[in-house]
């Protein structure tokens, strides 16, 4: 017998949704920003930027599993456009841990991940890709932002205008006005 769909998202889901976009707006900021400050702090940000890259793979991992795992009793998704906005943020933050990846692995620069030096000859990709795949991160980037935006926006709408429990289920000491 299946369980019925509870009215908000269970404590591990919301973390892990919480955890997603802090990291996200993390790996964004920094970024977008580690031109800004000069060399070192160009390489330090780099490589700080490619073990959380690491890291929020491992995440995304969890985070597809537990909602794999987790389909029944789950609370109802609001109308037909939700689905597609969260398969293509999936999506999109897939794209983006594999194109960081291709892309790392095309650059001329060491390799740090959480400290190591990943010295790894053969699975450097050819550098021709470098800056398609660089562009590619980029814009994926900023894809993703203006598209959690816009999530993020939709729940706001939701608390604050239509006055419903949209928001209220992955916040859930927020209550419905």
């Amino acid at each position: 017998m299946q369980n019925p769909p509870s009215l908000s998202y269970d404590p591990v889901t919301r973390r892990l949704h919480w955890i997603t976009a802090a990291i996200v707006i993390l790996q964004f900021a920094m970024g977008e920003s580690w031109g800004w400050f000069g060399p070192v702090w160009k390489a330090t940000a780099r490589n700080i930027h490619t073990s959380v890259g690491v890291a929020f793979a491992l995440l995304l991992l969890v985070r597809l599993y537990w909602r794999w795992t987790r389909r029944t009793g789950m609370p109802p998704l609001p109308g037909r456009l939700v689905p597609g906005v969260h398969a293509l943020l999936y999506g999109l933050l897939i794209a983006e841990v594999i194109d960081g990846v291709a892309w790392r692995l095309t650059g001329t620069h060491p390799l740090y991940v959480f400290g190591a030096n990943i010295s790894c000859g053969a699975c450097r990709l050819d550098r021709s890709w470098h800056n398609a795949l660089a562009w590619l991160h980029h814009y994926g980037a900023w894809a993703i932002i203006v598209l959690a935006c816009g999530h993020a926006g939709a729940a706001l709408w939701h608390h604050l205008v239509r006055r419903d429990d949209t928001l209220g289920r992955m916040l859930p000491r927020l209550r419905p006005r």
